[in-house]
């Protein structure tokens, strides 16, 4: 059975791959909190941590992961949180994005937490995401 995050990172690779964004997928059970999706972006490696949130607006970002993305984006290193919120009846579905020094406010606020970025989920325009991941865009 495939979980919502490993469908996630699916579409992403293959939004992404056009573009000439390269992606890996990590599963790794041994070293806790490591980022979900190594990415290629122009001149830089960039991690990934991917989320499907499907009731509410709770992220469930674990410590080991926190401390990862905080520990690495406090380094200067560009690490991100990837998050698509599903559909439902009353919201339409989005795909969020946040940067690894917001993790801990994401634990806790979830997605009350203003993103970086944001775009529908239908219709994504994953070359935005891609000018961000290379460093193209500047962000906040």
């Amino acid at each position: 059975m495939t979980t919502p995050e490993a469908a996630f990172a699916t579409r992403v690779r293959e939004g992404l791959r056009p573009l000439g964004v390269d992606t890996e997928r990590i599963e790794n059970r041994v070293n806790l909190g490591v980022s979900d999706m190594l990415v290629g972006a122009g001149d830089r490696f960039v991690t990934i941590e991917l989320k499907a949130v499907s009731r509410g607006l709770k992220v469930a970002l674990r410590p080991h992961q926190i401390a990862f993305l905080t520990r690495h984006a406090a380094a200067g290193r560009p690490c991100f949180v990837l998050i698509h919120q599903v559909s439902t009846v009353v919201r339409p579905g989005r795909i969020v994005l946040y940067h690894g020094r917001q993790a801990i406010e994401l634990a806790e606020q979830g997605l009350r937490l203003e993103p970086l970025a944001a775009w529908p989920n239908r219709g994504m325009p994953w070359q935005e995401l891609a000018d961000i991941l290379s460093g193209k865009t500047l962000i906040k």
